[in-house]
């Protein structure tokens, strides 16, 4: 049937076998053989290079053994599977090409290229076998040796091309060609470095892996193109090999895996397009425990995770860079791995889970990464491994677009020294939220806020739960709930933050301590700030500063409740709000340096309210330490209220422990700058009240014996109530002091201690001795001195009366009740109320024979000296509000003088004799401010004492002028009596005037 020869060299006459003529033929030989289809029962051996061919379409139905050489077959010639294998390669360079193998006969298990162990060098170009459908049946099983197999096409069988589970054979390569297998497409054992480029490998659907790597090292694959597998290309989970080699595969309808890569290091892939079926847990890179993995430019989409790895894997972390993975429920998952990178990210959600999961990882930096759908854009697990090392993390330059309801750009959990920079977020959750972690510091966020499920729920720039120091810087949001949560949290600073349309607070801190909150901006939020203890268990709320920041039209201020401690509120600009800080209860709290502008009338800048149980205290409801300082108030409303009004929840529970300290600051006149409910001292309180002493107001008439509600005396840096006289004064609704300032409402069940330091003082004289009886050496004089206190306060004690006394008068007397006397000053020892006449001084003095002719006193009322009047430390100026004293001298006509502080009178005297009558009477003497006694005598008699002499009178008149009745006048006493009319007259008319211009 043979012979050696092409098909067309048939010898006419004499044939022999096949094996015969495989036996004859010279190397590069033909050997051809007449067409029919042909079953052998022993194997053919081969042992040179031939071709078999045949004239017309045959099949052989054989075993060979090709032993060297190799075999190649003509387009004509087809080898069915009659035993297994067909072909039996047991020596090293053999060269099959172009062999044809199919298994029409459904020989079990077929094999259709078998070499034997170690055999190498082997090639196999252009084979083609379908091994119709059977189990294990076998392309090419290159056991423990090695070849290159080139553009095989290979169908119907379990495995195309492979090698035993063992063999570290090298050598081993595939390249092109078209492989359709039911388990594996190309199996590579335990293979040192093999190839594979360029192959088409394509499964049964759901199982199988398309190349499946094992245990192989350092293996290189190109351009290949693997479908409808479990697993696309991948190593043995547990395969410590050098990692492979893999690049621009496209590996697709995979329903595990697309690529795995076990346990290897250092695996290179580049330019990868994978794409599953969804399938759950599915994944399209699974590192599982391979270490320093590096994936360049993947695109991946359809399954469970994008790039996995086992979080047992602590080795070397992979660098990822521009992934692309689509339609996925986790993009990239990082295990417990150190220093993995992931660059130029974009990671798009098919449900909701998480962009980058860090998981365990440490040292991680996430750069450029744009997360889409993703219920967490980069987060860790939610538990912590014991032997974690979850630090050095950056995390830069990340955009997330979350799932809609409840979305989160960055989640952490138990890291340290994080960093995190430039992200934007449109999220209905946090910016980035951490969880027992420290030292994290987040800057450059910007939040655009989705709605959450619940009001609290929406979006925030940073939630921190149960950390320390973590601090934000230059981050903003607009929409959602919070701007900054912190939960148990301590040493952390929020710095350049804009806040707007949040529907809770800008700030919100529960059970957390020593936060700095400054130069930030808060608009239009549903509040700025809430810092309270929701669980006493967890703490109180404590050493938290917010200071320099702008509050602009938020409907709430700022909430210290349930004990918060320690509170200041320095220099900031707050606008249009119905509240700037309320206390519910807080301790210890400083409000201070703020430019506060209220717009309407029903707003309240500083609230302090029994509204919460102290978490600290049970029983209490109670603030105390609450100081408002240096602040500057503007527009309407009021500045400082303290307690509940009537009617409220809390009205029967006591506000205060101590009283609210208020200095320093500028109130406009027509506010009110201070209200007190009676609640204010008054209530039921576990907690004692302080002590506050006897504490006066400035100018008071009595004291406050406490408790106090507002201390709002000067303190050395007094308050600027908007007039000159300080405030205006209610107690219980009755006006109590115009001071022409802003309004303090208090009651007497909850007072306040302010400066009432506006006086006005005046001063009138009556005699006693009448001023028409001439005086002579030896007389007495008395007169009354009266003080009066115009208001609007009350004149503190020691206010005094001072008598002015020429030359020629001693002092007799100066007596008075409720004054103490030092020569001619009399010194009150009570205050004197406004609107009522101080009781009276009685002055009496004896002239002498040196007294003037014409006798003029002058006497005039001073406030008392400065002094600390109200107990708070430091001097109390009292102030006249009109016509302030300007110290008379005995030349001042107190009817003409700019004050009403001053009063005066005059006699005459007429000789040295005294008058028989002592010179008492009562009369007056014309010399009051205020008119009272203050007419001039209708006349003045002028006796000039002797036997010797006329008698006559001098009658003022109306007008001043003078007429003169009485006898001729002896020539010696002329001029003496001219000297008395002159000096009558001036001093008439100088009365005469003072009296018109009043």
């Amino acid at each position: 049937m043979a012979w050696v020869g092409t098909p067309a060299q048939r010898p006419a006459t004499t044939l022999s076998t096949l094996q015969a003529a495989l036996n004859a033929a010279p190397a590069g030989a033909t050997v051809s053989f007449d067409p029919n289809d042909y079953v052998f029962t022993t194997a053919l051996t081969v042992q040179r290079r031939v071709t078999l061919a045949s004239a017309a379409d045959s099949t052989l139905f054989a075993r060979f053994t090709v032993s060297a050489g190799g075999l190649t077959a003509a387009s004509t010639v087809r080898f069915g599977v009659s035993a297994t294998p067909v072909f039996s390669v047991t020596g090293s360079g053999v060269a099959l090409a172009d062999l044809r193998v199919s298994n029409p006969n459904g020989v079990l298990r077929p094999t259709g290229v078998q070499l034997g162990a170690g055999v190498t060098g082997v090639t196999i170009a252009d084979f083609t076998m379908d091994g119709g459908g059977q189990a294990s049946a076998f392309g090419v099983n290159l056991t423990t040796g090695s070849a290159t197999v080139t553009d095989p096409t290979i169908s119907g069988v379990a495995t195309g091309v492979g090698v035993t589970s063992t063999s570290t054979a090298s050598g081993i390569a595939v390249r092109g060609g078209t492989i359709t297998a039911a388990t594996t497409g190309i199996a590579l054992g335990t293979a040192t470095a093999p190839e594979v480029a360029g192959t088409t490998v394509t499964g049964p659907g759901a199982l199988g892996t398309g190349i499946d790597l094992q245990n192989a090292s350092a293996s290189v694959v190109s351009d290949v193109r693997v479908s409808s597998f479990a697993r696309g290309i991948g190593t043995a989970n547990t395969s410590t090999a050098a990692g492979p080699t893999i690049t621009d595969p496209t590996i697709s309808a995979v329903s595990r895996e697309g690529i795995s890569l076990g346990s290897t290091g250092r695996a290179a892939i580049t330019g990868a397009d994978v794409t599953g079926t969804a399938a759950a847990a599915s994944t399209g890179i699974n590192l599982y425990l391979a270490t320093g993995v590096t994936i360049t430019r993947p695109t991946i989409d359809s399954f469970a995770y994008g790039v996995f790895t086992n979080v047992g894997d602590t080795g070397t972390g992979p660098r990822i860079v521009t992934p692309t993975i689509r339609n996925v429920t986790t993009g990239v998952t990082l295990g417990s791995t150190q220093g993995a990178r992931i660059t130029d990210a974009t990671i798009t959600a098919s449900a909701p889970g998480t962009g980058i999961n860090t998981q365990n990882a440490g040292r991680v930096t996430v750069s450029d990464a744009d997360v889409t759908g993703m219920l967490y854009g980069v987060g860790t697990t939610s538990q912590i491994d014991a032997d974690s090392d979850r630090t050095g993390i950056t995390i830069e330059r990340l955009t997330v677009d979350g799932a809609p309801n409840a979305s989160n750009a960055v989640t952490l959990l138990g890291v340290t020294d994080t960093r995190i920079t430039d992200v934007v977020a449109e999220i209905a959750g946090a910016g980035v939220i951490t969880h027992e972690s420290s030292d994290v510091t987040v800057s450059t966020v910007a939040v655009t806020g989705k709605p959450g499920l619940t009001p609290t729920s929406g979006a925030a720039i940073l939630r921190a739960y149960g950390s320390e120091r973590v601090n934000v810087s230059h981050a903003s949001i607009d929409g959602g709930s919070y701007g900054v949560f912190y939960s148990s949290t301590v040493g952390s600073d929020v710095t350049d933050v804009t806040v707007a349309n949040v529907s809770e607070y800008g700030v919100y801190a529960r059970s957390s301590a020593d936060l700095d909150i400054g130069t930030s901006v808060f608009r239009d939020n549903g509040a700025v700030g809430n810092i309270v203890v929701t669980v006493s268990a967890d703490g109180i709320s404590h050493d938290v500063v917010i200071h320099d920041s702008t509050m602009t039209d938020n409907r709430g201020g700022v909430n210290l409740s349930a004990g918060t401690r320690d509170v200041r509120f320095t220099d900031n600009v707050v606008t249009g709000q119905p509240a700037v800080i309320t206390a519910a209860p807080a301790h210890d709290v400083v409000i201070s340096g703020n430019t506060v502008t209220q717009t309407s009338a029903d707003a309240t800048a500083v609230v302090v309210v029994p509204t919460y149980e102290d978490g600290a205290d049970p029983g209490s409801y109670s603030s105390s330490g609450i100081e408002v300082r240096d602040n500057r108030f503007s527009g309407s409303g009021t500045w400082i209220r303290v307690g509940s009004p009537a009617g409220s929840d809390s009205a029967e529970r006591r506000t205060l422990q101590d009283p609210v300290l208020v200095v320093g600051n500028t109130f406009p006149a027509d506010s009110v700058a201070i209200r007190t409910f009676p609640n204010a001292v008054v209530g039921a309180d576990s907690a004692d009240v302080a002590a506050f002493g006897a504490a006066a107001r400035t100018v008071a008439p009595t004291d406050v014996t406490g408790p106090v509600a507002v201390d709002a005396r000067d303190h050395g840096d007094p308050n600027d109530w908007g007039s000159p006289c300080r405030a205006t004064g209610y107690l219980d609704d009755a006006l109590s002091y115009d001071g022409g300032g802003a309004t303090v409402y208090e009651l007497a069940v909850a007072p306040v201690l302010y400066p009432e330091n506006c006086i006005d003082l005046a001063l009138t004289q009556s005699a006693i001795t009448p001023t028409d009886v001439p005086l002579h050496a030896g007389d007495t004089v008395s007169w009354r001195l009266t003080a009066h206190d115009d208001g609007p306060g009350a004149a503190p004690s020691g206010w005094t009366v001072t008598q002015l006394l020429p030359d020629g008068v001693t002092l007799v007397s100066m007596t008075g009740d409720g004054y103490r006397f030092d020569g001619t000053t009399a010194t009150a020892e009570d205050p004197l109320a406004a609107g009522e006449d101080a009781p009276p001084v009685t002055v009496t003095v004896r002239v002498t024979e040196h007294a003037p002719a014409d006798l003029r006193v002058v006497a005039y009322v001073a406030p008392a000296p400065v002094r600390d009047l109200d107990g708070d430390g430091h001097d109390d100026e009292v102030v006249e509000r009109t016509s302030p004293l300007v110290v008379p001298t005995l030349e001042t006509d107190p009817a003409a003088s700019p004050t009403d502080n001053d009063a005066g009178g005059a006699w005459t005297v007429a000789g040295t004799t005294p008058t028989p009558s002592g010179g008492n009477g009562t009369g007056d003497d014309g010399g009051s401010d205020t008119g009272s006694g203050g007419a001039a005598p209708s006349a003045r008699t002028i006796d000039q004492g002797g036997p010797v002499g006329l008698v006559g009178s001098a009658t003022a008149d109306q007008f001043g002028g003078l007429a003169w009745t009485g006898v001729s006048l002896a020539v010696p006493f002329a001029a003496t009596v001219v000297l008395l009319v002159l000096g009558m007259i001036g001093l008439l008319a100088r009365r005469r005037a003072r009296s018109h211009q009043r």
